[in-house]
């Protein structure tokens, strides 16, 4: 089995702004705003709990596929590889930010999306 590619700025980028586009593809918006509507239709006292069982399986399902075309075997080894390079470039700190926020309900929309894959510049 060959070595793992080392984590980089220049890799962190362009995973996450591959990552992050996976997002803002119709199909995968619908089912994100659909798990969302879905929650937000539970009691008050369950809301939370609901938007983690949806969200979660989603999140990691269109992320974590992205990140296996890189060689990352999971979204949360990824994630932490991703982050140890952020220090170097802030832009990597707010790609991480943007995705933890889906996990919460918080999904960007398509212009979100788009000015900050053009930060990117990869």
């Amino acid at each position: 089995m060959a070595a793992q590619e080392p984590m980089t700025v220049e890799r962190a980028k362009l995973i996450l702004k591959e990552t992050i586009t996976v997002f803002a593809l119709p199909e995968n918006k619908a089912r994100l705003t659909g798990a969302i509507e879905e929650a937000n239709a539970a009691p008050e006292e369950q809301r939370a709990m609901v938007k983690m069982q949806k969200l979660v399986p989603i999140v990691t399902e269109l992320a974590g596929g992205k990140l296996a075309e890189h060689g990352l075997p999971s979204v949360m080894m990824g994630v932490m590889q991703i982050q140890m390079v952020a220090g170097q470039e802030p832009l990597i700190g707010e790609g991480v930010q943007m995705m933890s926020g889906c996990l919460q309900g918080n999904i960007p929309d398509d212009a979100a999306i788009a000015a900050y894959t053009t930060k990117l510049g990869v």
